[in-house]
């Protein structure tokens, strides 16, 4: 089951669930219970093969570049 992140912009909560991805977009606020809640778009990291314990990249995009590993995801 994927972590999400949530904003809140009634009570300005930020905070993470582990929710299936089917009911992802079905939240309410943790704090005050309303339903405006949004998912926020995470950074995630990955470690390289090869790459010692501990050194990871982060897949973040940057000027120009999707991140998504060359256009492998349709972007380009």
């Amino acid at each position: 089951m994927p972590l999400y992140e949530y904003y809140c912009p009634d009570c300005k909560a930020k905070f993470e669930l582990l929710v299936s991805h089917k009911h992802a977009d079905d939240v309410v606020c943790m704090k005050c219970h309303s339903e405006k809640v949004r998912r926020l778009l995470s950074v995630f990291a990955a470690q390289r093969s090869g790459a010692e314990d501990g050194d990871f990249d982060d897949y973040s995009p940057s000027m120009g570049d999707c991140g998504c590993g060359g256009g492998s995801c349709g972007c380009h």
